[in-house]
């Protein structure tokens, strides 16, 4: 029988479908980019790094992301570890999350979220946030804050269609 070498739903060791990887690369292309990369510094307020793994600097991004793919294909949650929180915000779009270290399957994000929060899994929870609400772990509302939302939002769409994006992740 003749079969084809790859398959284009075929998923990898960490739940994400070849183009799924693609599309991380992508992504993670996007947010190390030296000017989107400045921008995280600017909003986590840090010195080094990117600043999208900051808690105050993943509401900026999941908000870019709503602009980049519409709010009707993105739920906004935010991770509680062991309880309090949020401490990380995520969105969610189909089947896959968007943070602010790539894209993550359904069956990894509950782990890795415990993992870079050291959270107890039975403790720990996704649940839907609004980030017009105010929140003192995060930087939503300032100048500053939106002037990062919509620069990354309009870095995102033209790096990566958004259409193309939406198939992929399912949205």
């Amino acid at each position: 029988m003749d079969q084809p070498d790859r398959q284009q739903n075929a998923t990898t060791a960490k739940g994400l479908t070849q183009a799924a990887v693609s599309l991380n690369r992508e992504f993670q292309a996007v947010l190390v980019n030296e000017e989107v990369a400045g921008i995280g510094r600017a909003v986590a307020q840090i010195v080094r790094g990117d600043g999208w793994h900051e808690a105050k600097a993943s509401a900026v991004l999941v908000a870019s992301v709503v602009g980049w793919l519409g709010i009707d294909s993105v739920r906004t949650l935010g991770f509680y570890a062991d309880g309090n929180g949020p401490v990380e915000v995520v969105a969610k779009v189909g089947r896959y999350y968007v943070t602010g270290h790539g894209i993550e399957s359904e069956d990894d994000i509950t782990v890795n979220a415990c993992q870079r929060h050291r959270a107890r899994f039975s403790q720990s929870r996704f649940e839907e946030i609004d980030l017009a609400q105010t929140n003192t772990r995060f930087t939503m509302g300032s100048p500053l804050a939106q002037r990062a939302v919509d620069r990354l939002a309009t870095l995102l769409a033209e790096e990566i269609d958004p259409e193309i994006a939406l198939v992929v992740l399912g949205g």
